[in-house]
């Protein structure tokens, strides 16, 4: 398959919808998450694709492979920060796998060990604020080399603003505005200012794998196209290969051989088994990591909060709304041993933000690409 890279500039503020229904009256709000989700970037790339092609064979299309939405910046992917680290008065803290004494909490599998800071403050501890998403660079370094990461290296960004706007409903057959039908929006401003007073601007970046026989078309995707709710506009713009962004490829240097991984999720994942990847045994808590032979016993998880997903369906014969489905969050963190072997026989390069869902579909959607280190 051919593979290339997309970097989208957003012009206009753009929606990534919630849930929530969006009725007639007075009032009305169109809400946008704080990021993009994989439905509104794939939805937008293939009805692209399958306009400049001239046909919308569903199956042709869905099979294209993206992994992202990911936060550009200056040439550096942005990831979602990593739930295994928090900071209290500029000092930095690492959450690990503990072993805890008889009581405390009850955990959702035998012999899953709770998660707790290592060598806590002996102060009252109340964690401050941190960037939303973390630079390449730091997020590579936390991975690699968690025992040397300094607080002063997390290089982060607090990613689109929110702006809002006021609307009217214009009646189309007079041109003039409806009585009572005032509604607003929030969107994703992608444009933030430094501390210098300049500008900056933030994009969106996909890796994208293609059929053969869309060849042509992607040296026609580079033009302007609308993404998100109420249509807003983006510049999308093709590139071969990964280009000079940094974070698509693993850091040059890995660590060969530890008992210990440590998964992060770069997006947001769907599991069978809801926070639990359905790679995993609920038996005896191991499995087999995806296109991998290395065997593999979950220790401990940080899971954040579950996310809804949800949206419309354009499918031909499947046409309505589809069925509200959990997602583990990005920056969820997985906490692994290996089984009789270690992670000198791991390809980092391969499986570096490769999903790690179990249904083919969420994988090629880019639901769950995962960044992997040692802990």
């Amino acid at each position: 398959m051919p593979f290339f890279t997309l970097a989208i500039r957003p012009i206009d503020p753009l929606i990534s919808r919630d849930s929530r229904p969006f009725g007639r009256g007075q009032g009305r709000k169109v809400r946008s998450l704080n990021w993009l989700t994989q439905s509104t970037v794939c939805g937008a790339l293939r009805t692209r694709v399958g306009k400049i092609h001239g046909s919308f064979d569903v199956a042709d299309l869905k099979s294209i492979k993206i992994r992202g939405p990911f936060l550009e910046c200056e040439n550096s992917l942005y990831f979602p920060r990593p739930l295994d680290f928090i900071a209290d008065k500029a000092t930095g803290y690492a959450i690990r796998p503990k072993e805890w004494k008889a009581g405390g909490t009850e955990m959702p599998l035998d012999g899953l060990l709770p998660a707790s800071i290592q060598n806590p403050p002996q102060h009252d501890f109340k964690p401050e604020h941190l960037p939303d998403f973390w630079s390449a660079s730091a997020m590579e370094e936390w991975l690699a080399d968690p025992q040397n990461f300094s607080l002063k290296k997390c290089v982060g960004l607090s990613g689109p603003t929110k702006e809002e706007r006021v609307h009217v409903s214009i009646n189309p057959a007079t041109g003039a505005s409806e009585d009572s039908l005032l509604f607003s929006t929030t969107g994703l401003d992608f444009r933030i200012s430094k501390e210098d007073k300049t500008i900056l601007q933030l994009k969106i970046a996909l890796e994208v794998e293609s059929p053969d026989i869309y060849d042509k078309v992607f040296s026609e995707l580079s033009s302007l196209h609308p993404l998100g709710g109420e249509r807003r506009l983006a510049d999308w713009s093709v590139k071969n290969g990964g280009g000079n962004i940094k974070g698509w490829s693993p850091p040059s240097e890995m660590p060969k051989a530890s008992s210990r991984l440590r998964m992060v999720l770069a997006t947001p994942a769907i599991f069978s088994k809801g926070w639990l990847p359905g790679w995993i045994s609920e038996k005896d808590r191991t499995g087999i990591i995806p296109e991998t032979k290395i065997n593999v016993r979950l220790v401990s998880a940080i899971v954040g909060r579950w996310e809804a997903i949800s949206g419309w369906s354009y499918e031909k014969g499947k046409p309505g709304i589809k069925p509200i489905r959990r997602m583990v969050p990005a920056g969820s963190v997985y906490f692994f041993e290996t089984v009789d072997t270690n992670t000198a026989d791991f390809d980092w390069q391969k499986l570096w933000l490769r999903s790690v869902c179990d249904e083919v579909q969420d994988c090629n959607d880019g639901f769950g690409a995962a960044l992997w280190g040692t802990w």
